[in-house]
């Protein structure tokens, strides 16, 4: 069977990236499965996340990235100019190869995938919340025209995915609101990429967080959080891992809240297990999400988890009270709240701990992957 897989690039160490890399490595050592991922962003750059050697690897070289900070006039004309040339190579070359069923990670290709007329079947898998593009405008703009764009692109992506075949989906929260207009809806949560059978150091002191320096992941309401835990538990380390943009304002907050014997941004890491295995527990502060791999990760791996109740996944990885802590999204206090409980009381870390391993037999590759393979064969039998 010939699947082929639409992302913008594999250059980034993301939790898409790298849960795209197990999927298909899983497939492709089944025998059953020919894979090539085309890519439109990634300039030569290398995979952060090994591939099997047998998963073919396809960059039209457009460069969507290279328009993204010009004038809206410009910006707009680049963009469906390259998007046009995008549906042209697209369609030839799903022709060419003979694909059975086109995968989209809703990159700028959902918005013409259905019309594309090679004969595979169409379908996308959606790595974040139906609401995601509204979220990521009112993350960075406020005010009623902004909100009236995020209405706008929310409705383009639901028009762009009703007649896919197929639409996964990471969480039943997600689903339920997709079910509303869609018929095509299917639920499969991602896998977590390793197994753990060691246990975290629950005495480290040490608090992780994990994800891109960006405006989503909210490290700055993490950071006011963390002065306030600081002025509580001075012993007690704050290590988050990832890259980005938002680098240079991160450390400006850490230089002036005198933070920085306590706070630190420590790059990227190949082995993000040694690292959650090496801490107390994960705190997650982001504005939104799709279903946060980080909060699945640190759980397989024994940490007791707190995150802001954002939209949407962290509800359904966190049992309130059980394995974790659910706060108000922004409370900057609760969220300090929630991290001093885990600080002060031992046995309730414990207690957290024994409760994630328990849930984390259901994220496993051998649990996830077969509603896969039976997905794609449904679809190709039809």
């Amino acid at each position: 069977m010939k699947l082929v897989y639409c992302v913008p690039a594999l250059y980034n160490p993301g939790g898409m990236e790298r849960v795209l890399a197990e999927k298909v490595n899983y497939l492709v050592n089944t025998g059953k499965y020919d894979i090539t991922i085309v890519t439109t962003d990634q300039k030569d750059r290398p995979v952060y996340f090994p591939l099997d050697e047998r998963v073919k690897l396809v960059d039209f070289g457009l460069d969507f990235e290279g328009h993204f900070a010009a004038g809206l006039v410009k910006k707009t004309w680049l963009h469906y100019k390259k998007l046009s040339l995008y549906k042209k190579k697209l369609q030839e070359f799903l022709v060419a190869c003979k694909a059975d069923i086109c995968i989209s990670l809703c990159g700028k290709e959902i918005d013409f995938l259905t019309s594309l007329k090679d004969g595979s079947r169409k379908m996308a898998e959606l790595h974040f919340s139906m609401n995601n593009r509204k979220l990521f405008i009112l993350a960075r703009h406020q005010g009623f025209l902004w909100r009236c764009l995020g209405d706008f692109r929310t409705w383009q992506l639901k028009r762009a995915t009703r007649g896919l075949s197929r639409l996964v989906v990471l969480t039943n929260q997600d689903a339920a609101d997709w079910r509303k207009t869609h018929e095509n809806v299917v639920v499969i949560t991602n896998p977590v990429p390793f197994d753990c059978d060691e246990e975290p150091d629950l005495n480290a002191k040490r608090v992780i967080a994990v994800g891109k320096l960006d405006e989503q992941k909210g490290f700055d309401y993490l950071l006011q959080a963390w002065k306030l835990v600081h002025a509580k538990h001075t012993g007690w380390r704050l290590d988050i891992f990832g890259q980005g943009p938002w680098k240079e304002k991160l450390d400006a907050f850490i230089s002036e809240n005198a933070l920085g014997n306590s706070a630190f941004l420590c790059g990227t890491t190949m082995d993000v297990k040694s690292e959650y295995l090496k801490s107390t527990f994960y705190v997650m502060s982001s504005r939104y999400e799709g279903l946060p791999m980080v909060l699945i990760e640190a759980m397989v791996c024994g940490l007791p988890l707190v995150s802001f109740d954002c939209e949407c996944g962290p509800r359904e990885v966190i049992k309130e009270g059980e394995n974790g802590f659910l706060v108000p999204m922004g409370d900057v206090e609760q969220l300090a709240d929630a991290m001093c409980r885990l600080i002060e009381d031992k046995e309730l870390r414990e207690r957290m701990s024994a409760k994630g391993k328990e849930c984390a037999s259901r994220y496993s590759l051998e649990s996830i992957m077969p509603q896969w393979v039976g997905l794609f064969d449904e679809l190709v039998e039809k």
